[in-house]
């Protein structure tokens, strides 16, 4: 008897270890909002548990659903394009500082397997922080002094030195001096950067490109995507199918007819 009564109290001891660790663990249905709210004022929480709950969640539902909705309804939409057109011109000009890019080697030429271009930095000039996922960038001091970035680092580069970026290196590259810099670029494999230099310099020509911003904000999520550029400051998980896919609607949209003249 005695035996029975030990087993039924160590079975309840048991039966409550495994409720508690159980209770431990919010259901996976509080991920889903709507069904969340509704578990959570039907439980015995605390009334400030389900309120916290019911606030705090709901921006983050509502972001979330939004960019599975944008990433989803993307996914069916033609791949972006970026490629260009057949262009005689060999060099294109930033007229607010009158600095230079020449295409010495497009991806068309070289069949995809890399692009070589030459960029006149203007003084102090270059970009900040970012990164690319499915290329290796390639740089070579030509002429001047540049500054380059790389995963938290930085190099001072002088006339024939060079440093190369691989996928996914966070990096940037400045002009150290207060003169004219030029800095030999490539890319392997090719991808969008004649593209996306044609479109920049048109649109800082054309004054809708100001302070690294588009005056349309289609434009900067092509230009992101045609170079395949991501920022620091968010995970690459969500950023870059969030680029691409809006870069995607915009060009469904026909937001990028605007830009044909640039490179077409």
């Amino acid at each position: 008897m005695q035996n029975n009564v030990n087993t039924a109290v160590s079975i309840d001891e048991k039966a409550v270890s495994v409720d508690k660790k159980r209770k431990r663990y919010p259901s996976p249905w509080y991920l889903f909002y709507p069904v969340g709210v509704v578990k959570a004022w039907r439980s015995k929480r605390k009334t400030w548990v389900k309120l916290l709950y019911s606030v705090l969640y709901l921006p983050v539902f509502l972001v979330l659903f939004l960019y599975l909705g944008i990433v989803l309804f993307a996914a069916f939409l033609p791949p972006l394009d970026r490629t260009v057109g057949s262009r005689s011109d060999r060099s294109i000009v930033n007229k607010e500082g009158n600095y230079a890019a020449r295409f010495i080697k497009t991806g068309a030429e070289t069949n995809g397997a890399y692009e070589l271009v030459e960029v006149e930095l203007e003084p102090f000039g270059g970009n900040d922080w970012h990164y690319h996922s499915r290329f290796v960038e390639e740089f070579t001091v030509l002429e001047g002094q540049v500054r380059i970035g790389q995963n938290g680092t930085e190099l001072l580069l002088n006339k024939g030195q060079g440093t190369a970026a691989q996928k996914k290196d966070m990096h940037y590259f400045k002009n150290a001096l207060n003169a004219k810099s030029v800095l030999l670029v490539k890319i392997t494999p090719a991808a969008g950067l004649e593209k996306t230099l044609r479109v920049a310099y048109g649109l800082i020509n054309d004054g809708l490109l100001k302070n690294e911003m588009t005056e349309n904000p289609w434009h900067m999520a092509l230009l992101l995507a045609y170079s395949e550029s991501y920022l620091p400051g968010m995970p690459s998980w969500f950023q870059e199918p969030l680029i691409n896919s809006l870069a995607k609607i915009a060009q469904w949209k026909g937001e990028d007819k605007s830009l044909y003249k640039y490179f077409k």
